[in-house]
Parts: C-alpha cells; sequence; structure tokens
C-alpha cells in the first residue's frame, strides 16, 4: 500500500483485501431497504466533560489516549462459552470506564494514575481493575503510555489537530506510531480510532465544530447488530462456530473476514444513509441490545 495514501485509504484497502463473500457478506439488498432518516443519527458523546480529566482539552485528549489502550476484550473464555468481566457491579467497557475514573481521582492531570500504574507491574493492574482479562499486556500498555512525558506529547498533538476542525485516522495512525506497543499492532486501528473518537466527543461537548472521519467498526458488537439487521451475512458454518461460542483465531481468515465486511459494511451503510461513518457507528453501539440473544464472535486479541 502506498505510502501517499491516507490513513484511511490504507484501512480501507486493508479491508478489500481481507473481505471474503463467502465466510461474510455484504448484503446490498438489505443496506437498501434501510430507511433514510438523517436526522437520528449523532456523533456520539463520551460525558468525558464532566469529569476532572475533562477540565482542559490537554487532559481530556490524555484521558482518551490511557482510556482506550485497555478498551479491549472484556470477557475470558470458559468451557461453557464466556464469563463478562465486571468492576463493581459495573459490566464490559463501562467498568473499564469507572474503575479509571476511581483511579484517576479528582486531578485533571494523570499524575495519580502514572504514580500507580506507571510501573508496568501485572499486580497494579489487577488491584486496580479487579479481574479483567490478560492483566499482563494491560500492564505493558500503560508502561508504554505512561513513560515520561510521552502521553503529554500525544495528547497535544491531539489537541493541535482538533484545533485544526479536523481529527481523522491519521492521527491515530500517529498515535499507534508513538504507542507501537499499546497501538500499533492492529491492522485497523480500532482502538487508537477509539481515542481519537473520544477526544472528538468531548469537544463536541463542549459545542466545538469538529469534523471526526475514523472507522471504528472492526470490533465485536458492530459485525453482531450488523448480523441481527441482515446486513452482514455469516456462512453457515462461520455463524454455528459464534452460535456455540467457538473461539475464532486471531488472524484467521475468519477473523479477518468478520472485521473487513464491518468495516466495508459500515461505509456502505453511511453512504446510502448519508452520513458519516463515525455517526453509523454511533447508532448501531446504540442500539447493540436490540441485537437480543445474538452473540458476537470470540476473538482472544488486544486489538478490540
Amino acid at each position: 500500500m502506498s505510502n501517499t495514501q491516507t490513513a484511511r485509504e490504507r484501512l480501507l484497502a486493508q479491508a478489500r483485501l481481507d473481505y471474503r463473500p463467502e465466510l461474510v457478506a455484504i448484503d446490498p439488498d438489505a443496506i437498501a431497504r434501510l430507511p433514510v432518516r438523517a436526522d437520528r443519527f449523532s456523533h456520539a458523546t463520551t460525558g468525558l466533560s464532566a469529569k476532572p480529566a475533562g477540565q482542559t482539552p490537554e487532559t481530556a485528549a490524555a484521558y482518551s489516549i490511557v482510556l482506550n489502550s485497555l478498551n479491549f476484550m472484556f470477557w475470558v473464555p470458559t468451557p461453557e462459552g464466556m464469563v463478562r468481566y465486571h468492576w463493581r457491579g459495573i459490566g464490559g467497557a463501562d467498568g473499564l470506564t469507572a474503575a479509571l475514573d476511581h483511579l484517576w481521582g479528582g486531578e485533571p492531570t494523570p499524575v495519580r494514575l502514572r504514580e500507580h500504574l506507571g510501573s508496568g507491574a501485572e499486580q497494579v493492574v489487577v488491584d486496580a481493575f479487579g479481574d479483567i482479562s490478560m492483566p499482563r499486556r494491560r500492564a505493558h500498555f500503560l508502561r508504554e503510555v505512561l513513560l515520561e512525558d510521552q502521553l503529554e506529547q500525544a495528547a497535544a498533538e491531539l489537541v493541535a489537530a482538533g484545533n485544526s476542525g479536523r481529527l481523522t485516522s491519521d492521527d491515530a495512525e500517529r498515535l499507534a506510531k508513538r504507542f507501537p506497543v499499546a497501538y500499533g499492532q492492529d491492522a485497523y486501528l480500532m482502538r487508537a480510532q477509539l481515542a481519537v473518537m473520544w477526544f472528538a466527543g468531548y469537544l463536541i461537548d463542549w459545542g466545538v465544530d469538529v469534523d471526526c472521519d475514523v472507522i471504528v467498526a472492526a470490533n465485536y458488537q458492530m459485525p453482531r447488530v450488523m448480523r441481527s439487521i441482515k446486513v452482514l451475512r455469516f456462512s453457515p458454518e462461520l455463524a454455528a462456530k459464534i452460535d456455540r461460542y467457538t473461539l475464532i483465531l486471531h488472524n484467521s481468515p475468519e477473523e479477518r473476514a468478520i472485521r473487513a465486511a464491518t468495516v466495508l459494511g459500515t461505509q456502505a451503510m453511511a453512504q446510502r444513509l448519508g452520513v458519516s461513518e463515525h455517526a453509523m457507528v454511533n447508532v448501531l453501539w446504540q442500539n447493540r441490545l436490540a441485537s437480543g440473544a445474538i452473540p458476537h464472535h470470540l476473538t482472544i486479541t488486544t486489538d478490540y
């Protein structure tokens, strides 16, 4: 892929390479039947502006980077399927956010967080977040992100991009290059783009006019939702694996096909409905509980 391409173009090119319609196919007829109601779509807001870290754009950007360095795999496999992560009764990503808020404390800067988690020791992650998957990997990610003033430099870059009025996948790629351990291992830059989206949501909460052009669909929940509305058609064999909670290997053709179809399908839906992909993902995420008992695929990964 050419270095003259934007990060967005590289991500879409990767999706086209990984797309395997015999495993997961996008149904254009289902997309054509979607009702065009652009007024129902909005960009994601995060509530970050109400947190101590939201007192300044710089600390909000730092919070977004730290949170999303840990924002993956809120479950552990069991012989019966899986058990979801909870922190003090709060589940999944919301539990992670609550635990981070508790640890961050009342200071706007990450000084307290650095004192508690900067060592990169596995046990401090367990003490802070409880029974969370891959605590050692999360500790390694935090050690890199919290090293010296790297977090503050990365936050300053996000703030500068936000001041330009546009945040994109290029900013996520820059973040991945700065933190190659925590953010640089995913071809789809999923968590790096989430960090950018979180910061964009903070700016939007404050009434800042910023365009957020990221592709944040290649995760667990989006393909599940898109399967429930018939936009994605899974092969019978792959659907049966997902429904039986059979592990899908990381970077296997099946996992890549799921992620690719989700990225390309989200783009097609957004184009059909005349909304941004950011807003498209937000409305799918907000309606994820409407997917009922349809399970998401299980892949052991730090990518999402």
